[in-house]
């Protein structure tokens, strides 16, 4: 699947996330797994909310540890489609 800007993602009801300090915890229960992600990655998962676009995310991001340009859209883009690929976000 391609993700692009304007796609809206959110946890997959099977998949539980939870923030610790800087890094999150994501419990894929139906797989039986278990994945750490960074800050960026935590916070892209907190933003995830099925109301916002990848676009919001980015822009989000962006502001929040002070990066820019091409670069965050693609990491963003990559690393969600990681997640929907793995089963513990979906597209709404």
């Amino acid at each position: 699947m391609t993700l692009t800007l304007e796609t809206r993602l959110t946890l997959h009801p099977h998949a539980r996330f939870r923030r610790f300090e800087e890094d999150g915890v994501i419990v894929h229960q139906a797989a039986a797994e278990a994945l750490v992600v960074n800050d960026a990655g935590a916070r892209l998962l907190e933003l995830a909310d099925g109301r916002r676009s990848l676009a919001d995310c980015v822009a989000a991001i962006e502001s929040e540890f002070d990066a820019g340009g091409a670069a965050v859209a693609q990491d963003v883009l990559t690393f969600a489609a990681e997640l929907v690929e793995a089963g513990v976000a979906q597209v709404v």
